[in-house]
């Protein structure tokens, strides 16, 4: 697969970047991945291969971005300027791909945004870019949560399923490929499945709501989804 990543037709780059993405799911394969030297060529990738090459790439190098040492390999490769600008240049799902890796990178790295020097403004962006990823329902919405009070909300199958095991179960396992409605707890108030979605969207970087009452009922149903 690395050799792919090397040799190999655009397509075949961006075929061979996904199966890494989908053979990292343990530590160990994520290590033995970053001994092969995929790295480089994923950043090659990400630096200039295709449109479609460039998102599937940055979703793949956010699954092995998980541990401190290899976010660290991550950055020293040189995955950030070309995250950037893709994040200022390309198109919306790339550029959602390219704010996942870097919240993804400072999350892991225990970084505050405002410790971030040039890629500051740039991270701050990408926040604001995934939590716009939920919201009222769109046509680029994945997934569609009817809510208690009769609202819909969209969001994104594929960073959901990323970021929380929960949903990773709900979304890409119990449900049939192409079912896109989701009815949430009903134990729980539209407000606070709002205030989750958004959180994770964002990677824990969105902003909570400042009502007392709001905050204990997240805080049980994020218990309960755990």
């Amino acid at each position: 697969l690395v050799q792919l990543l090397r040799a190999s037709t655009e397509t075949g780059k961006s075929h061979a970047a996904w199966a890494i993405g989908q053979l990292a799911k343990d530590a160990a394969s994520r290590a033995l991945i970053i001994a092969s030297s995929a790295l480089p060529p994923l950043v090659e990738l990400l630096r200039s291969g295709s449109e479609k090459g460039k998102g599937k790439t940055a979703f793949v190098m956010a699954e092995l971005a998980k541990d401190v040492a290899t976010c660290a390999l991550i950055i020293a490769a040189g995955a950030l300027p070309p995250l950037v600008k893709l994040l200022h240049a390309g198109p919306e799902a790339i550029k959602a791909s390219a704010a996942f890796l870097l919240v993804r990178l400072a999350t892991e790295m225990q970084l505050e945004i405002s410790d971030l020097r040039t890629e500051r403004d740039a991270l701050a962006e990408g926040v604001e870019l995934l939590a716009s990823l939920t919201g009222p329902v769109a046509t680029g919405h994945a997934v569609v949560f009817r809510l208690p009070c009769g609202e819909q909300i969209g969001g994104s199958r594929l960073l959901l399923a990323h970021v929380s095991p929960y949903y990773e179960r709900l979304l890409l396992g119990g449900m049939a490929e192409g079912t896109s409605d989701v009815d949430p707890d009903p134990d729980f108030s539209s407000a606070v499945h709002i205030a989750l979605l958004g959180h994770l969207h964002a990677l824990g970087h969105a902003a909570l709501p400042a009502f007392l009452d709001v905050w204990l009922e997240l805080l049980c149903l994020a218990a309960k989804v755990r």
